[in-house]
């Protein structure tokens, strides 16, 4: 356990590129929009060339807090096709957004300027895509958004990486991790599908008007994984030492293998909610929900076997399996959002918990946002409530081992506290069984018949 997070924690290292930890900041004050400052890097300042520490301490106070603008800007592309991957190396004309009580007169206001034609490497479409939209129509979660809307919630997103750049998903993708090739980030997506799944779970056109996803305001963080089992259960455990609270695990990913299941289990315990598609045969799990899909008459594309699914989700079928995704990705897509909006409106609730009030609120099978979000909980459920893991044996071995050494521990106790008492007893059991035999030997000495000579004692 110690030399797998270690191992973990070298990869999340990795992927930060170099920047120290970001520290924690306060909110922006209500009614204040955030990180819409941003900064014109030029040739140089003051002789040297610019770097985020120079700019964090010249416009934030702190040089401290260049992580936070890296952050920020890590995934955007830059009017000259580039990224940000390195605090210490920007090019002029560079346009970085800056936090929200950023300071200076060299600072502009509202969104960085994009040049016409920008240059992008891999895909930026966010967007619900065309063959799911009619799920959003159809599960209506901005009923749920006056309650919860995702915020304080983060999402991994397992599969081929998330496109930071896309506006549908500005400022909240964080940097990631790419587990498939060891180093490097995870916010790139040059398939086009875990960006799709981004879009469905968390997608917002960011300027305060429309929004498509079912959890707008939940953080995503992207984990490549690529298909190989190892890659993708190191991902997993990547993703939860993230901070997520939701795993979505794409359909590339065999969630039936067993170092899979172990390492879905293994994040369950840590109070993770993991989402998967049915397109394996899956064992029910507390914290766990496996995803079927409905088409646009709600019934199911498929004859699901019985307890093969723990609910269902619009997509199309999951045959359509192309480089925006699947169906079936689409459907676990719909669900990850809700289990985030479930998540932010009782954020003290447990992994097992939230799956079960998912399941519980279910419309014929069919996932509901809203009712997720607005169902009074069961009596009993809440902070006080335990999270099960019925994958795992751990918990009964526990239970009786803490009996065992309950028992010890009193044996012990009595020994020590009633010694007296015991001897006591014992005392008065030799004092009898002695009395009994003195006045045996007494009888044979005052009355022995077998002896002619023997004369009684005066």
């Amino acid at each position: 356990m110690m030399l797998r997070r270690a191992v973990l924690t070298a990869v999340l290292a990795v992927a930060a590129a170099g920047v120290t930890a970001v520290p924690a900041v306060a909110a922006p004050p209500p009614g204040t929009a955030a990180n819409h400052f941003y900064y014109t890097v030029t040739p140089s300042y003051q002789g040297a060339a610019e770097n985020l520490w120079e700019i964090s301490a010249r416009f934030l106070g702190d040089a401290g807090r260049a992580g936070e603008i890296l952050d920020l800007n890590a995934g955007r592309v830059q009017p000259d096709g580039r990224r940000l991957t390195d605090p210490s190396r920007l090019r002029a004309g560079w346009h970085l957004v800056l936090p929200w009580d950023a300071v200076g007169a060299e600072l502009q206001y509202g969104p960085p300027p994009v040049r016409a034609g920008e240059a992008s490497d891999c895909a930026r479409d966010a967007s619900v895509p065309a063959s799911a939209a009619w799920g959003q129509a159809l599960l209506t979660p901005d009923r749920a958004w006056p309650e919860a809307d995702g915020s304080g919630v983060k999402v991994a997103v397992i599969g081929s990486g998330v496109d930071g750049s896309a506006p549908e998903l500005a400022d909240r993708v964080a940097t990631g991790a790419d587990v498939a090739a060891g180093t490097g980030r995870g916010d790139t997506d040059c398939e086009g599908a875990g960006t799709a799944l981004a879009g469905i779970v968390a997608g917002d056109d960011g300027a305060g008007g429309k929004k498509f996803g079912v959890a707008p305001k939940a953080r995503i963080v992207p984990v490549r994984s690529g298909t190989a089992t190892r890659s993708a259960a190191t991902a997993i455990h990547v993703a939860a030492e993230s901070g997520a609270r939701v795993v979505l695990i794409g359909a590339d990913v065999d969630s039936a293998d067993p170092a899979i299941r172990a390492a879905v289990s293994d994040v369950i315990g840590q109070d993770v909610v993991v989402v998967v598609p049915v397109t394996a045969s899956t064992a029910p799990m507390d914290g766990l929900l496996r995803v079927g899909v409905v088409g646009a008459d709600r019934r199911p594309v498929q004859d699901y076997p019985g307890g093969s699914v723990d609910l269902l989700a619009p997509g199309v079928d999951v045959a359509t399996i192309g480089r925006s995704g699947s169906g079936a990705e689409y459907a676990a897509a719909f669900v990850a959002g809700t289990v985030a909006l479930v998540r932010s409106a009782h954020p003290k609730l447990h992994a097992a918990e939230v799956t079960r009030q998912v399941r519980s609120t279910t419309a014929e099978g069919l996932v509901s946002p809203v009712a997720a979000v607005t169902t009074p909980l069961p009596d009993g459920v809440g902070v006080q409530a335990a999270a099960r893991n019925p994958a795992s044996g751990m918990e009964t071995l526990s239970r009786v081992l803490t009996w065992v050494g309950v028992t010890l521990a009193v044996l012990v106790l009595l020994a020590y506290l009633l010694p007296r008492p015991v001897r006591a007893v014992a005392g008065s059991v030799a004092r009898r069984r002695a009395h009994r035999q003195a006045l045996a030997a007494r009888a044979r000495i005052t009355a022995d018949g077998d002896d002619p000579f023997w004369e009684r004692p005066e």
